[in-house]
């Protein structure tokens, strides 16, 4: 028969006293009442409650915690998904770093690097804007045709009408590919960026300031993206409304999905072409625009220079900021 004792902590030394042969055993454990026990046989409903094993020397020789709920099962499974998940990061982040400091072995063995990368970006850029810019060439030639039989009196012809369509769906999806292509630079030059900052953290270099580190790199400030068709129409109506404030030559194409100006002819001309990007699928895209120089070292100089990159960088701001906004107060 078990007996059961209640004695308190003190009286522990007395209960070895009491027991008898080399295997007596006691347990120690707690009720739900918060009362301490030592028996010597353990009550089968607290085996899942946690309990001590005491020997006749009065030592804790085993203690077995109380069985978890559930939630505790949950959460304990949580806390160690979290802590793999922080070891996996640990050591991917060391191979990385390894790979990092035997891959480079300065700062410009990065930069060569990363430009190696963005200079097959920017030559499929070239070819795009070069195709592009016959493209309008050719579209303001079927514009001009259109314009003469309007004022004769005549009809569109449905050649010249899919024709001008045509090009103007060639227009848009070669802006779309330059901008694929844009934003592929930026993630380059994103990518390589940490790359530089961790070298230098490794090395012991201290933290570059505004550098040639990151020449090249520019937010796309001349795209503007649109969620939905009605979002998108806003967005255009602001935008046309930017390249005509800003134009320099005349509008000779004004349709719902392209605005370009003439071509420029002299060194000083800047050319603007506003095209609307349709997603492949959904209603939203984006308006793209662009500037055009004269095609000769002259006018590359002036695509470069501050008036020219102030159109262009200007340009998100205009369109989205609170000023675009025709219910703005003040306006």
């Amino acid at each position: 028969m078990s007996r059961r004792l209640r004695y308190p902590k003190f009286a522990l030394l007395g209960l070895a006293f009491l027991a008898t042969g080399a295997d007596c055993r006691l347990y120690r454990w707690v009720d739900e009442a918060g009362a301490v026990h030592y028996t010597d046989t353990l009550p089968p409903t607290q085996v899942g409650r946690g309990y001590a094993e005491i020997d006749d020397r009065g030592i804790v020789v085993d203690t077995t915690d109380p069985a978890k709920t559930p939630e505790e099962i949950r959460r304990d499974a949580e806390v160690q998904k979290s802590r793999d998940a922080v070891d996996r990061a640990k050591k991917q982040r060391a191979a990385a770093d390894r790979a990092l400091l035997q891959a480079y072995r300065s700062v410009d063995d990065v930069v060569m690097a990363r430009d190696g990368r963005i200079a097959p970006v920017d030559a499929m850029i070239q070819v795009l804007r070069s195709n592009i810019r016959r493209q309008q060439d050719l579209l303001r030639g079927l514009h001009a045709a259109a314009a003469d039989l309007e004022r004769a009196g005549k009809p569109m012809p449905p050649k010249l009408s899919d024709g001008i369509n045509q090009i103007e769906r060639g227009i848009r999806d070669a802006y779309a590919a330059v901008l694929g292509h844009e934003q592929r630079k930026q993630e380059i030059y994103a990518s390589f960026g940490a790359d530089i900052r961790r070298f230098r953290q490794l090395t012991g270099l201290p933290e570059a300031a505004a550098s040639d580190e990151g020449l090249g790199q520019r937010a796309l400030q001349y795209v503007v993206s649109c969620p939905s068709a009605e979002a998108c129409d806003l967005t255009w109506a602001r935008a046309t409304a930017y390249v005509r404030e800003h134009a320099r030559l005349p509008i000779q194409v004004a349709r719902d999905t392209v605005l370009i100006t003439a071509a420029p002819e002299g060194p000083d001309d800047i050319g603007l072409a506003l095209s609307r990007i349709q997603e492949a699928e959904g209603d939203g895209g984006a308006v793209f625009l662009d500037v055009r120089c004269k095609s000769d070292p002259d006018g590359d100089a002036t695509c470069k220079s501050p008036e020219a990159r102030g159109i262009l960088d200007r340009f998100q701001a205009a369109v989205t900021g609170p000023a675009a906004d025709p219910a703005a107060p003040g306006r």
